[in-house]
């Protein structure tokens, strides 16, 4: 099953089980970081929320004055994203970013749990069209869950799609391979929940 197919299927069960933006209060500090980072930064444009699901997070950057388009493969996802923020762009598409017309100004990428569903091979070729589609010091922030063993992503069972876990070593290194440096980085942990995870700040060299 893709991601898409996925979410399509569970996304009324998604929207009961998710109906926040944030479960851990870091993630709400980690997203409050990068959108003063796009906002100091100066960079003109769009942010974009890849993967952006039911649109929580969209949503939270548009009230904080950032122009947001959120980007989902899932229809059904789209579909509670427009009904609950219909002050907010959503578009059908992935992290290609096809979505967005050929010369858009990106200011920022956001992209929460959504690298994991891509596997390790395609990631490298996201970031790398990522990075031709940005402007130096365009600021990107990745989330993803993590694995304690240095090395190789880990493919896990994931409730609704296949998905990979990155070390955040690792991650960080194929970020700066293909052009994004990293700026700071969180590596958090809750009881309620089985695998570390990790929250990535980068800008484009």
């Amino acid at each position: 099953m893709t991601p898409q197919q996925g979410y399509d299927a569970m996304a009324d069960l998604y929207a009961e089980a998710v109906p926040t933006a944030y479960q851990y209060p870091v993630e709400r500090h980690a997203v409050e970081a990068f959108a003063e980072r796009v906002l100091t930064s100066g960079s003109m444009g769009v942010v974009v929320d890849v993967g952006c699901g039911t649109g929580h997070v969209a949503a939270d950057l548009t009230s904080r004055g950032l122009d947001v388009i959120g980007i989902d493969p899932s229809v059904s996802m789209l579909g509670y994203a427009r009904s609950a923020y219909p002050g907010v762009a959503f578009a059908e598409g992935d992290a290609s970013l096809t979505a967005l017309p050929d010369g858009t100004d990106i200011a920022a990428i956001i992209a929460r749990f959504s690298l994991i569903h891509i596997s390790p091979e395609q990631v490298m070729e996201t970031l790398r069209i990522w990075a031709a589609r940005t402007h130096p010091d365009t600021p990107v922030l990745v989330a993803a869950q993590a694995s304690d063993a240095p090395g190789v992503p880990l493919p896990f069972d994931h409730a609704v799609a296949p998905a990979w876990r990155w070390h955040p070593d690792e991650l960080s290194r194929v970020l700066d391979t293909n052009g994004f440096a990293e700026e700071w980085r969180i590596v958090y942990r809750d009881q309620s929940y089985r695998f570390p995870m990790v929250q990535l700040l980068t800008h484009r060299r």
